[in-house]
Formats: C-alpha cells, structure tokens, sequence
C-alpha cells in the first residue's frame, strides 16, 4: 500500500487493487486444490481396478500397495519402473504399466499375474 500511494495514487485505488491480489492468488490455489483433489479422485478409482489374479489368488494394486487375497504385502525394492512386494513365498514385481511378474524367494520367476 505504501508503495501504491507513494506515487501518487489514491489510497482507494491502490486498496482495491491488493484487494484483487489477493483474491488472485486465492483463487489460484483453490485451483490447484481442486485439480489435485480431482487427481487424488482420479487415480483412487484406477487403483481400486487393478485386480489381478496369479495361482487362484486375488492380487490387488491400490493406493496403499499390494495385497494378496486381502493381506498387505511388504515394499521389498521400489525404483521408478516398478515396486517389489514380498507375501508369503513369493515376490510380486508391479511394474508403472500394470503388469505384475511373481517370482519365488530364490528370485526364479514363476509368470506374469492376468
């Protein structure tokens, strides 16, 4: 404000114009909220489809990780591509594109979950 009056403009304008700052910037971050809500959204609801069966077992990608037939699975390895979890016997590699390769404990791998 100081700097507004400074030169010479009316303390009125120079209020409504930090009024409209502000309400600029407040707008804009209640757009990025609302676009990263609407991502947060998106993406919960492709997690919860990527169900994948292996061995008559029910393997689903979320969120939250991995689970197989409804127990969490630990993160072993995480790298860009893909996310190593380790249940029971086996290693299940979820890689960025979906896929998800099983491979048992001595890392030989067993085939590709469908």
């Amino acid at each position: 404000m100081a700097e507004c009056e400074a030169q010479g403009i009316s303390k009125e304008t120079c209020y409504l114009a930090e009024v409209q700052h502000k309400e600029a910037i407040n707008q804009a971050a209640y757009n990025a909220a609302y676009a990263n809500a609407r991502d947060a959204v998106k993406q919960h609801g492709q997690s919860a489809k990527k169900s994948k069966a292996w061995e008559g077992m029910t393997l689903v990608v979320n969120a939250n990780g991995l689970t197989v037939e409804g127990k969490p699975a630990a993160v072993v390895e995480k790298t860009a591509k893909a996310t190593v979890y380790q249940q029971g016997l086996f290693n299940y590699i979820v890689y960025s594109n979906g896929k998800i390769g099983v491979t048992d404990l001595n890392n030989v791998f067993k085939g590709y979950a469908k």
